[in-house]
């Protein structure tokens, strides 16, 4: 599981990610990336749940897919997004996943954001209005990003080790514009150090061929 919040506003979206991935059991695994821009066809997309998947689908979407914008994407989107879930489903028992679009029409200077839930088998759902969202949410009313990310995972670090959704590395905020992406890195979480190495120390652990 993994932390995401965003803000769709009328010409940009905003989207902040941490970057900690974590085995079933909790355990420290690796820092990736929960969030992608895709320049050639001016949008980006976000996942939560399964970073793996974002990341098949991005490479999905930079290898393999001829398309021009976030629209003709989402023709395509559901079934793919179905078949790669169903290839990581024969391998393990998955939390739930959503993956977000953000991105611009050909002829519009507008956000819109598609939805695909692994609830609801991936089938597409469409804003075109601004709008804030988080996951996981959190108790309370809203405060500065980087606040805001650390009050949730203090209210997920008290939750039962199989209830917690596990957040840290680093904080990432990708802004998506018409024709322009930045990705900046707002924040490093006080256990990063100790996450790292145990990562090492997982990874020196696994048998070796």
């Amino acid at each position: 599981m993994s932390l995401l919040t965003f803000r769709h506003m009328d010409e940009a979206a905003l989207i902040l990610t941490d970057t900690l991935a974590t085995t079933t059991e909790g355990k420290p695994l690796m820092f990736q990336s929960k969030a992608w821009a895709v320049p050639h066809m001016n949008m980006a997309l976000a996942v939560t749940g399964l970073a793996n998947l974002g990341a098949s689908w991005n490479e999905f979407l930079c290898s393999f897919l001829v398309a021009r914008d976030i629209d003709m994407v989402d023709q395509f989107a559901p079934a793919q997004l179905r078949k790669i879930w169903d290839e990581f489903q024969a391998d393990e028992d998955l939390p739930t996943c959503t993956v977000y679009h953000f991105g611009f029409r050909e002829t519009s200077n507008n956000v819109v954001r598609y939805t695909y839930r692994s609830t609801s088998n991936f089938e597409s759902e469409l804003c075109e209005q601004p709008g804030f969202g988080i996951k996981p949410q959190p108790v309370g009313d809203f405060d500065d990003w980087v606040d805001l990310a650390k009050r949730v995972r203090a209210e997920q670090d008290a939750r039962p080790a199989n209830e917690r959704v596990y957040i840290g590395g680093e904080l990432f905020l990708l802004v998506v514009q018409n024709w322009k992406t930045q990705n900046i890195r707002l924040h490093r979480f006080d256990d990063y150090e100790n996450h790292w190495l145990d990562m090492n120390e997982l990874l020196s652990r696994q048998p070796r061929d």
